[in-house]
């Protein structure tokens, strides 16, 4: 290395120059490693908040789904529509996924405080009513168990 007073710092040849990068980059790769989730003085990184999901599913036991079940279901739909109207970052979902109308109900939220509040509004709404699942799991998941 060619230093020319307080200037840059010349290297003479690329060849000479590779030890020094190949230590540069495996410093660089330790030190990251080493701090992957961690900060200097309070230990993990809490991971990004992600959005909440939860899906209300309308079931049938052979005779189509019973007339509870279906108003239920468009009960939760109106609520869940109604935060949304008001604002809210939910993202709402319908999907028919049996012959004899079984419907799923998908409900999205950036908000995880707001999705709790919903999910528990909907818990009430749902309680006791029959073959209505109230399921917290992301909107791509197969039917209940």
């Amino acid at each position: 290395m060619v230093r020319d007073g307080p200037g840059p710092v010349v290297m003479p040849s690329l060849s000479a120059a590779r030890p020094v990068v190949g230590a540069a980059l495996f410093l660089g790769v330790t030190v990251s490693a080493c701090a992957a989730g961690h900060t200097a003085d309070s230990g993990p990184v809490a991971a990004p908040a992600q959005p909440r999901s939860f899906v209300l599913y309308a079931l049938s036991r052979g005779q189509g789904v019973p007339e509870r079940a279906r108003t239920t279901l468009a009960r939760a739909e109106a609520a869940l529509q109604e935060l949304r109207d008001q604002g809210a970052d939910v993202t709402i979902t319908k999907q028919r996924i049996g012959l004899e109308g079984e419907t799923k109900l998908c409900a999205t939220f950036a908000d995880q405080g707001l999705a709790a509040k919903a999910l528990e509004r909907l818990r009430q709404l749902v309680s006791g009513v029959d073959l209505v699942n109230l399921a917290e799991e992301p909107c791509g998941a197969g039917a209940p168990r």
